[in-house]
């Protein structure tokens, strides 16, 4: 597992996947959405992977960068979001709608987001 901390959160990277969790209040717009996949095509190369998102915090996120940036997220296999509670489904739901590139799902555990993950 390789570790990587940007200023607006951290990032663990697996061989087929990487988790991610992003700083309590942050604003993840574009540019940070550019910054973590252009780390992910870094470390990944030509391999497609899975991204695992950890929603543990309260932050934003600018969702038309999934429709803007088709070639940046082509090896993307799969994104899967880990939620804490239920409440935060419908957000979530209103977020992955813009994620036409690649199959969507939501846990509420990190083991069934791996395990759906791999098996993607």
């Amino acid at each position: 597992m390789q570790e990587y901390q940007l200023d607006f959160g951290s990032f663990q990277f697996y061989p087929d996947y990487v988790t991610y969790s992003i700083n309590e209040g942050a604003d993840l717009d574009s540019e940070k959405l550019q910054q973590f996949y252009t780390l992910c095509k870094n470390v990944f190369k030509d391999q497609e992977f899975g991204v695992i998102e950890l929603k543990y915090a309260s932050f934003s996120t600018n969702p038309l960068f999934y429709l803007q940036s088709k070639d940046l997220l082509k090896n993307v296999r799969s994104h899967s979001v880990v939620l804490n509670h239920e409440s935060q489904t419908a957000l979530c739901d209103y977020e992955s709608s813009f994620i036409k590139h690649c199959p969507v799902q939501v846990f509420f555990t990190l083991d069934d987001a791996v395990n759906w993950t791999l098996s993607s």
